[in-house]
């Protein structure tokens, strides 16, 4: 009896060492194919997030590019359409929910999309009705000369 178990038990030890044999799985495709779509996301990514759909002719000036960050986008359109992260709302509806962002993150940043041919009244009443809402930072959008 003793050496039956000890030849099943030499068998399964064996067994485990094919196994571990036929284990060897090659991981650099998959790898590959991982940071493939890392380098993709990280691509796609600032598209995805600016607010930037609605089309605005904005003024061009000699400024630097901005860092892509997760910020509050009106836009305000040559026909005097005012949008808020691309969807159409009125100025009260727009302070309100300004404010609301800026209570959760005092630091968003306000980034005021004004075509350029619209009145620089307009834009100024934009740009005292963020700041009357709370927000802390604000910007004009620019095309770079």
């Amino acid at each position: 009896m003793k050496i039956d178990i000890f030849s099943s038990l030499a068998k399964i030890f064996k067994g485990k060492m094919k196994r571990k044999g036929v284990a060897n799985i090659d991981i650099l495709p998959m790898a590959c194919i991982g940071l493939l779509l890392v380098v993709m996301m990280i691509m796609v990514a600032p598209m995805v997030m600016s607010h930037t759909r609605i089309p605005v002719n904005v003024p061009s000036a000699h400024t630097a590019e901005r860092k892509v960050e997760d910020d509050i986008a009106i836009a305000l359109t040559q026909d005097g359409k005012l949008f808020f992260q691309d969807v159409p709302i009125t100025k009260e509806a727009m302070k309100e929910e300004i404010r609301k962002i800026i209570e959760r993150d005092p630091y968003r940043l306000v980034v005021v999309r004004a075509d350029k041919e619209v009145l620089y009244e307009d834009v100024l009443e934009l740009l005292s009705l963020a700041k009357g809402a709370g927000a802390k930072r604000i910007a004009c959008a620019t095309k770079k000369k």
